[in-house]
C-alpha cells in the first residue's frame, strides 16, 4: 500500500490518524494532542472511513482503540502491516487484558496506551508515545534510505573499474537516484574543457529533457549552475525564485528544491550535478553530505573514463607508430642495399672521371646526391625512434650517475643537485642529457664543470644544464635547435626539442656569452615528481630493507 509511504524528513506537524467508534473520545483526544501544535489529529469513527481517507491522504502516525464494531483494532493494525505500511500504530484502548497487549505487539504495534485514569497524565503520555514513534520511525527510515544511496556509491565505484561504458554507468546512476522516495529528478552535464557541453543523462526529465539541452548547448547556464561552479565543494541549494524563471525546469519546480555541486577532481571541472527534491531533504544535512560524496564518486569515475581513454589512445599510437617502424626499418635496409651498389658504381665513375674530365663535374654531383641520401637516411633512422615508447618515470639522478660512469670526460667535472627527482618523458631524455653535456664538451672550448640542477616553479619545474665555457653567440641562439645544426654531435638539439615535446615540455638556450651555455627544459606540474621511496627505506631497519632488496647483498 505504497499511498501509506511518508516523506523521510519533514517539520510540518505530525499527522495523526485516530481511529474510534466513540466520537466523545475522538473530540478530547484531538483537543489535547493538537494544543502543543506538534500534532494534528485527523479522526475517523469507523476503520472502513480511515481506508477511505488514507486514499488521499499520507499518514505519520495511527492511533486505533481495540473494541470496534466493524474491525478490532489488532486486525486494523494486520491489514496495514499486510499491505508493507511500517507507519508508527499506537493502540490506545480501555481493554488491559494482557492477551491483547502481546497480540498488538506481535503484529507489529509500535505501542500500547491504555485508557483510563487523569486525562490529563494519560494525554500527555499519548502525546509522548507520538512523538517518539516519529522520531524512531524518520531516523529508521532516514538510516534506510541513506544506506540505499551508499549502495549506490558502491555501484557506481564498482562500475568505475568494470568494463560499462559510461553512458551506461551514469544513466543507471540517476535511474537509481530517482526511485528513491522524495528524489524527483537528477541530472549530470558533463562540460569540455571549454565549457561547452558534451553529454547530459538524466532521470525524471523526460518531458522537458529536449529545450533544457536545448537550452544549455546555445549558451545558458541555470543560476543554480552558475552557482555550484563558485561554490568550492559545497551543494548549492536552490528554491525557485525569480532569478530562475528563465530555466526550463522551472515550471516543475515551484514546491522542490534543487541541490547542485560540480564535479570536480585534481582541480579539473567535469560538470555539474543536479537533485531535484523535498525541500525538507535539501535541509537535511546527512543528505547534502551523501551528494557531495555522489560528486565525488561522479567526478573520480569521470577522471578514470578520461585516463582510460588516453591510455586507449596512446596504445593505438604506440601500435600504429611500431608497423610504421618496421616498414621504415625494412624499407631503409633496401635502400642502403640499393646505395651501396650505387657506391660501387659512383668509384667506378670517379676513376672514370680522371680520363673524362667532362663528366668529372657530374660524377661529383652524383656522389653529393648519394651523401646527401645517406644523410636522410640517419635522419629518419633517430627521428623515428621518437615516441615509439610508452613515456616513463625516469630518475634524473640515476641518469647522470649512469653517464657519468658509461662516459669518458676527462678532467671535466659534472655537478648535480636533483636529489630523487623523476621525470615522466621518453625513454630516450637520456640521451638528451648525454647530448647537452658532448655539446658543452664540443663547443665549451673551456669547460671544466658543468652543474645540472632543477628549480620548482608555481606551474613548472625547470631542469638546468650549464657550464662554464664560452657559451652561445646571441646571434646564434635561435638556429641551433634547427634541423641539420650539430648534426656531428649525438642527437642534435633539433631531435632534442622534439623528444620533449612529446610529454608537452620545452627547451630554451639563456646563458651569456662569454660566461657559458645555459639550457633550461621546462617540466609542466603533472611531467615531476620528487620519489619518496628511498627515504622510506632509510628510516626502516635495516634487516627488513635486506628483506625488500635481496639483490643487494
Amino acid at each position: 500500500m505504497s499511498e501509506y509511504q511518508q516523506p523521510l524528513y519533514h517539520y510540518q506537524p505530525i499527522q495523526v490518524l485516530h481511529v474510534d467508534d466513540d466520537p466523545n473520545i475522538l473530540a478530547i483526544t484531538k483537543v489535547f494532542l493538537e494544543h502543543s501544535g506538534q500534532i494534528r489529529v485527523n479522526s475517523c469513527s469507523s476503520v472502513q472511513e480511515a481506508f477511505e481517507y488514507l486514499l488521499r491522504e499520507s499518514v505519520d502516525v495511527f492511533i486505533s482503540d481495540y473494541e470496534m464494531p466493524d474491525m478490532t483494532g489488532i486486525e486494523f493494525l494486520q491489514t496495514i502491516r499486510g499491505h508493507n505500511c511500517d507507519t508508527p500504530f499506537i493502540l490506545f484502548t480501555g481493554w488491559g487484558r494482557e492477551s491483547v497487549v502481546i497480540s498488538a505487539m506481535n503484529s507489529g504495534d509500535t505501542f500500547y496506551v491504555q485508557k483510563g485514569g487523569n486525562p490529563k497524565s494519560q494525554f500527555a503520555e499519548l502525546s509522548d508515545k507520538i512523538l517518539k514513534a516519529c522520531r524512531q520511525y524518520r531516523d529508521q527510515q532516514k538510516v534506510r534510505h541513506l544506506s540505499r544511496i551508499f549502495q549506490v556509491l558502491r555501484e557506481v565505484g564498482d562500475a568505475v573499474f568494470g568494463n560499462e561504458d559510461t553512458r551506461e554507468v551514469f544513466s543507471r546512476l540517476c535511474t537509481r537516484i530517482t526511485s528513491e522516495p522524495g528524489y524527483q529528478n537528477m541530472r549530470i552535464v558533463l562540460l569540455d574543457r571549454s565549457g561547452e557541453v558534451r553529454g547530459v543523462y538524466h532521470a525524471g526529465l523526460e518531458e522537458q529533457i529536449e529545450r533544457f539541452v536545448s537550452y544549455l548547448k546555445t549558451g545558458h547556464r541555470t543560476s543554480c549552475y552558475r552557482k555550484a561552479l563558485h561554490s568550492k565543494g559545497r551543494p548549492v541549494i536552490c528554491a525557485p525564485d525569480d532569478t530562475c524563471h528563465s530555466c526550463p525546469l522551472y515550471s516543475g519546480h515551484h514546491e522542490s528544491h534543487t541541490l547542485t555541486m560540480p564535479l570536480e577532481h585534481g582541480g579539473t571541472i567535469y560538470g555539474i550535478v543536479s537533485v531535484t527534491l523535498d525541500p525538507a531533504y535539501s535541509c537535511d544535512p546527512d543528505e547534502q553530505a551523501m551528494l557531495i560524496d555522489i560528486s565525488r564518486e561522479i567526478s573520480y569515475a569521470l577522471y578514470h573514463f578520461s585516463l582510460k581513454e588516453e591510455h586507449n589512445a596512446m596504445e593505438a599510437l604506440i601500435g600504429t607508430n611500431k608497423k610504421l617502424d618496421i616498414l621504415n626499418t625494412i624499407t631503409r635496409h633496401d635502400i642502403r642495399n640499393e646505395l651501396t651498389v650505387q657506391s660501387f658504381h659512383y668509384e667506378n665513375l670517379l676513376e672514370l672521371a680522371n680520363k673524362y674530365p667532362d663528366i668529372r663535374e657530374d660524377v661529383i654531383e652524383i656522389g653529393n646526391s648519394l651523401n646527401n641520401i645517406q644523410e636522410h637516411l640517419m635522419f629518419s633512422d633517430v627521428y623515428q625512434k621518437i615516441g615509439i615508447q610508452k613515456p616513463q618515470w625516469l630518475s634524473i639522478h640515476r641518469i647522470i650517475e649512469n653517464i657519468t660512469y658509461s662516459h669518458g670526460f676527462g678532467n671535466v667535472s659534472i655537478l648535480h643537485s636533483t636529489g630523487t627527482l623523476e621525470i615522466y618523458t621518453d625513454p630516450m631524455f637520456g640521451k638528451i642529457i648525454i647530448n647537452l653535456v658532448e655539446n658543452a664538451l664540443m663547443h665549451g672550448c673551456r669547460v671544466s664543470t658543468i652543474q645540472i640542477s632543477f628549480i620548482e616553479q608555481i606551474d613548472s619545474g625547470l631542469l638546468i644544464i650549464e657550464d662554464d665555457g664560452v657559451g652561445i653567440p646571441d646571434t646564434k641562439k635561435s638556429l641551433i635547435f634547427e634541423r641539420g645544426v650539430g648534426r656531428n654531435s649525438g642527437l642534435g638539439l633539433f631531435y632534442t626539442r622534439e623528444i620533449l615535446a612529446l610529454t608537452g615540455m620545452s627547451i630554451t638556450e639563456t646563458g651569456r656569452y662569454g660566461n657559458g651555455a645555459r639550457f633550461e627544459i621546462t617540466v609542466p606540474k603533472r611531467c615531476y615528481r620528487f620519489y619518496k621511496g628511498e627515504e622510506l627505506l632509510d628510516s626502516i631497519p635495516t634487516s627488513f630493507a635486506m628483506r625488500v632488496h635481496p639483490d643487494d647483498s
